[in-house]
């Protein structure tokens, strides 16, 4: 499966045809599901961090190494990359709609 900065390059494209387009589409559509469920995943781990917290931490401070930790980065970046995604998604059904019309 290509990637998402992969995919972003190649729609920047300005002469795409309403198939490539559209294929495009297709592609970040199913990226899109695809990192929503690694979200899912990765929420439901720090839904388990959070609760092996001790006496002595504070909320905040289990927050922060939550954020620290590999599986938190990669929420961090899930996240960003889901609303990438999206934005790639509006536009490319946008440049779909003014081909048709």
């Amino acid at each position: 499966m290509i990637t998402l900065p992969d995919l972003i390059k190649s729609v920047k494209e300005q002469k795409l045809s309403r198939e490539q387009l559209e294929i495009y589409g297709d592609e970040l559509s199913t990226l899109f599901a695809l990192m929503m469920l690694e979200k899912s995943e990765l929420e439901k781990l720090e839904a388990i961090f959070m609760t092996q917290k001790t006496e002595e931490q504070s909320v905040a401070e289990q927050k922060i190494h939550w954020k620290g930790s590999k599986e938190g980065l990669r929420l961090i970046e899930i996240k960003n990359y889901l609303i990438a995604t999206k934005e790639m998604i509006n536009s490319l059904k946008s440049r779909v709609y003014r081909l048709i019309f």
